[in-house]
């Protein structure tokens, strides 16, 4: 026993050796231990960065979609003369318009729709004012392509209108705050023509003399000599649009300008600055085709 008690006692310095080579095992269990741990949230932290970035991409493949989409919609169209109740998908196609206009247009017309003004394809929504801006002059539609069209009779019978009461007193107006209401009791005035009126004064900004009316669709010369004895342009503040401020759609609502004119602006804006004046608006957009004089009352800069 004696023996044994001695064979397990321990002098001061190997007592210091046990205690320094325990306690170099327990730091490197510990350091093991604190390395695995270390690895771990490392190895997440790497995996979550993977996912970000991944959702990064994500994000920028969409923006980039949307953009060749958006790019797409308002691509400059090529048209030619056509009637959009007997053009084919390819003819569609040389025009310019994308497959996902081609497909609402063969969807509205399977259905049974039908073009009967060139307004109706512009209800289309996904054609847009600025595709409709370039097609609108080439569209060919009979005067009259089905009997009972709502519309073409409101026309005749606006046109055929007469005053079958000649006791009764016809008012004078201000053709810048008169409503369709009181348009219609002039003589050759009916509703559709007066809603027409009303409708391209807001589009205009105002009227800055009776001329102006023989560019109302549906306004010949013989209707305008009849009416105008009982209209006047009264004071009236004109509505101006902001050449430099206003966008796209709002320019080319306007009657004075059209696509390639707008286009023009905008590209000015874009690339080379503000437009100063008046001059600088006319020498631009009259290069190609002559600028409506009057529309320097109704442009601000």
């Amino acid at each position: 026993m004696d023996g044994f008690r001695k064979w397990l006692s321990f002098s001061k310095g190997e007592r210091v050796a046990v205690i320094s080579i325990l306690a170099v095992i327990l730091a490197l269990v510990l350091a093991n231990v604190f390395h695995q741990g270390r690895k771990s949230l490392s190895e997440a932290s790497l995996h979550n960065l993977d996912s970000l970035l991944a959702l990064r991409q994500h994000a920028l493949w969409e923006q980039q979609s949307k953009m060749v989409e958006q790019t797409q919609d308002v691509a400059e169209l090529h048209p030619f003369p056509f009637n959009p109740n007997t053009l084919t998908e390819d003819e569609w196609r040389q025009i310019g318009l994308t497959d996902r206009q081609i497909r609402n247009i063969m969807n509205y017309q399977a259905k049974g729709g039908k073009f009967y003004s060139k307004n109706d394809l512009a209800k289309l929504y996904t054609i847009s004012e600025e595709d409709f801006a370039q097609l609108e002059s080439f569209i060919v539609l009979p005067e009259v392509t089905r009997r009972d069209y709502k519309k073409s009779n409101e026309e005749v019978k606006d046109y055929q209108k007469v005053n079958t009461s000649p006791s009764k007193s016809i008012p004078m107006v201000d053709l810048n705050k008169v409503d369709s209401a009181t348009l219609v009791e002039l003589p050759q005035i009916g509703g559709y023509t007066a809603t027409r009126i009303v409708a391209y004064r807001e589009k205009l900004g105002g009227f800055l003399n009776k001329e102006q009316l023989l560019e109302v669709k549906g306004m010949d010369e013989a209707r305008y000599n009849v009416v105008q004895s009982y209209i006047n342009i009264g004071e009236a503040e004109i509505r101006k649009i902001d050449v430099n401020r206003a966008d796209f759609k709002a320019l080319v609502r306007h009657p004075y300008l059209n696509y390639n004119q707008v286009k023009c602006i905008v590209n000015q804006r874009e690339k080379r600055g503000m437009i100063k004046d008046w001059d600088q608006l006319n020498a631009l957009i009259g290069q190609d085709e002559p600028v409506n004089p009057l529309l320097e009352r109704y442009v601000a800069f």
